[in-house]
């Protein structure tokens, strides 16, 4: 049978409707609407095929990318909904940017390390530098892909956490989306860690607390959408209520040579870099603590 494609556990409740196994609620916060999202164990696992545990989902919109005053209120409000999932205790949070920086669609986590203010070697090498500026301690990765590296980002994961010993880890990856309008308008948050590569079928080995040891927060943004899944869905909103032989055939045209395709917006260069400004600006006003223009007094 065909699957429809989606990172998003709101897509996923879309889907499958009340029925679902996942819980949900919205709010409206500072103008942006905010989906909290409650996968539960057994049912909701296997209807939606997302981990159990709690999914924050903000519509961001597109004017975050052209308003100055809209970035901040995005980069604030991700900041706060961050926060919600980061444990109490003290130590270092360690920010992994998973994807392909050669890939322009998957190039969001390593973009978005880049652009982190990381603190960790501060804290040893000039510790009243750190306790004055009121820095928490951040350490960043970008560990790449099987490909370019032979090893797998778990592997690279893993034996960082054992040498810096944080407190979590922080997880940023661009998602796959089965509606267009939700390319780089949507931020997805939980905190169940992820599988890297399962929204393009390579899925990779989990990045989770069971292989970490520590808690562990995803953060994403929808950067492709499945061609099959795209064009299943703007059928079914032509046709309406089709029947069983109809949406038969859909399935079976659907699962040949076009299952393997991605489709992405023409400026997606441009969309990756912006994002990867705001998810870096709301991670830094988050882990640090502090207003975006303190932030940038210390970044290049």
């Amino acid at each position: 049978m065909f699957e429809k494609r989606t990172d998003l556990a709101l897509e996923a409740r879309e889907m499958h409707g009340e029925d679902s196994g996942i819980i949900v609620r919205e709010e409206n916060k500072d103008g942006f609407n905010v989906v909290y999202a409650e996968v539960l164990r057994g049912e909701g696992e296997r209807l939606s095929g997302k981990s159990a545990g709690h999914y924050i989902t903000v519509e961001i919109g597109k004017d975050w990318m052209h308003e100055r005053t809209a970035f901040e209120a995005a980069s604030y409000l991700l900041a706060s909904e961050l926060g919600r999932l980061l444990p109490d205790e003290n130590g270092c949070v360690l920010v992994v940017g998973l994807g392909n920086i050669e890939i322009t669609p998957d190039s969001l986590g390593p973009r978005v390390v880049r652009e982190l203010l990381v603190t960790r070697h501060i804290e040893g090498l000039d510790p009243s530098l750190f306790e004055s500026a009121g820095f928490a301690s951040v350490a960043a990765v970008s560990p790449g892909v099987l490909a370019q590296t032979g090893i797998e980002s778990a592997e690279i994961v893993e034996s960082v956490c054992r040498a810096v010993k944080p407190r979590c880890v922080i997880l940023i990856d661009s998602l796959a989306s089965r509606r267009l309008n939700r390319l780089a308008s949507t931020v997805q948050m939980s905190d169940v860690g992820l599988s890297p590569g399962s929204g393009v079928f390579n899925r990779r080995a989990a990045l989770d607390k069971s292989t970490l040891g520590v808690p562990v927060i995803s953060l994403g943004v929808p950067m492709v959408v499945d061609a099959a899944t795209l064009a299943y869905d703007l059928l079914e909103e032509q046709v309406g209520n089709a029947s069983d032989e109809f949406v038969s055939v859909i399935e079976r045209v659907l699962a040949g040579n076009g299952r393997e395709m991605f489709v992405t917006p023409k400026e997606n260069d441009v969309i990756a870099k912006q994002t990867a400004k705001l998810l870096s600006s709301a991670l830094n006003v988050a882990l640090h603590q502090m207003e975006i223009n303190e932030i940038s007094l210390y970044l290049n």
